[in-house]
């Protein structure tokens, strides 16, 4: 990700579980460039203004519905890393040892990454919650929670 922006100045916007792949030797592999932008084209205003990516692991900037009258958030790297810490996140509570008894990892989960709704026009919306906990959650957190295993 890092080479793809730096280097080819692309910005991949769909960083989600199942485009990480790990190698044999324990490297990662991004996939999936079918939504990317180059980086001149979303700054000039030619990137689709629509949501793209995968709504559970999204930025929470991304997922917020603008106020009316204003413009959707623009994707930038920060939105793509914050993607990539979600998966971790994701992934972690998932499949590593825990406190969490599993219908309270489920309501969590669901609360995190999947809650939405639909507005009367049929769009889905939300994305408040993973915005409330960016911005007000202790970062270690979910370190602490894993390392008490």
């Amino acid at each position: 990700h890092g080479d793809a922006y730096d280097k080819a100045e692309i910005l991949h916007r769909d960083i989600s579980s199942g485009n990480i792949l790990i190698t044999a030797t324990g490297g990662g592999l991004l996939i999936y460039w079918d939504l990317c932008k180059m980086l001149k084209h979303i700054h000039q205003g030619q990137a689709h203004t629509e949501r793209t990516g995968n709504w559970q692991f999204m930025s929470a900037r991304l997922l917020v519905v603008p106020t009316p009258g204003q413009q959707p958030a623009i994707p930038d790297r920060a939105d793509d890393l914050e993607s990539f810490f979600y998966v971790l996140v994701w992934i972690a509570l998932r499949y590593t040892k825990h406190g969490f008894f599993k219908s309270a990892l489920t309501d969590m989960l669901h609360a995190a990454f999947d809650h939405h709704y639909l507005d009367p026009a049929g769009a889905a919306k939300g994305g408040g919650r993973k915005k409330a906990e960016v911005q007000t959650s202790d970062p270690f957190e979910v370190s602490r929670l894993l390392m008490s295993r």
